[in-house]
């Protein structure tokens, strides 16, 4: 994240008017709900994930064992059991 100088961008009444309540602290303005992305959208790791749980669910599915895939994809065997059951349950759809 890129800090940009508040007297830049904001009218001087409005810089005036923050400085009362947050002089010389930082501050975190959100974007509006609308301008907002969902997660993964701004670049492609919702894509890189989804392929990397297809490769480890056809692991599975060849036969390797939860803990063999846990030390391939250095993942915990827990979180390979739960991408698991996540690809059985899209599969069931």
């Amino acid at each position: 994240m890129n800090y940009v100088k508040a007297k830049n961008v904001l009218p001087a009444q409005l810089l005036e008017k923050v400085q009362e309540y947050a002089a010389g602290t930082y501050l975190y303005i959100p974007q509006k709900c609308e301008n907002r992305k969902n997660w993964g959208e701004s670049k492609d790791s919702k894509a890189w994930y989804k392929r990397r749980n297809q490769r480890i669910y056809k692991n599975y599915k060849e036969g390797f064992s939860v803990r063999e895939i846990s030390q391939k994809f250095f993942l915990s065997e827990k979180s390979v059991y739960r991408i698991i059951l996540c690809a059985k349950k899209a599969e069931a759809r």
